[in-house]
């Protein structure tokens, strides 16, 4: 007797690979480090992240994909506004980091949702990486507007 199998019912979602031992971060505490850190700090640790979750290349390469994108946008805001105040370069930081959050939680989502469901459920904190990611992304920014200050006009 031959079995037949229903497409209906069979599994939409499949178990996650083994974990690689470390716990993933919470795709939402990713938005604060975009919020304050910008495109330079959340790309890094959606990367990541990606790792922690089992995530397939694929994912990752959309990630860094974005990450490129959001972070021409963001020179060419500053290349535009260059002369501007210090405040309106750091609201186009916010805002492309904060875009930037969305694709990569997006691009996360469907992960996270299969950690949620079959494996713990636990999450590690993002405090420590998180400052450091910020902290690396604002001594980046500093160094680059300071070279661009001494530039010979």
């Amino acid at each position: 007797m031959s079995e037949h199998f229903d497409d209906l019912l069979q599994p939409t979602i499949t178990a996650p690979p083994e974990p690689g031992g470390k716990k993933p971060w919470r795709v939402q505490s990713q938005f604060w480090i975009a919020f304050f850190g910008g495109v330079l700090a959340v790309t890094p640790i959606a990367y990541l992240n990606t790792y922690r979750l089992g995530a397939p290349k694929r994912s990752r390469h959309l990630i860094l994909l974005s990450g490129f994108v959001a972070t021409a946008v963001y020179a060419g805001f500053a290349w535009l506004w260059y002369p501007a105040e210090a405040y309106s370069l750091r609201m186009a930081g916010r805002i492309v980091g904060v875009l930037q959050y969305f694709v990569v939680a997006r691009i996360q989502r469907d992960d996270d949702n299969r950690h949620q469901i079959f494996g713990s459920g636990e999450y590690a904190s993002l405090w420590v990486p998180g400052l450091l990611s910020i902290g690396f992304a604002l001594g980046v920014l500093v160094a680059v507007f300071t070279v661009l200050r001494m530039w010979p006009k």
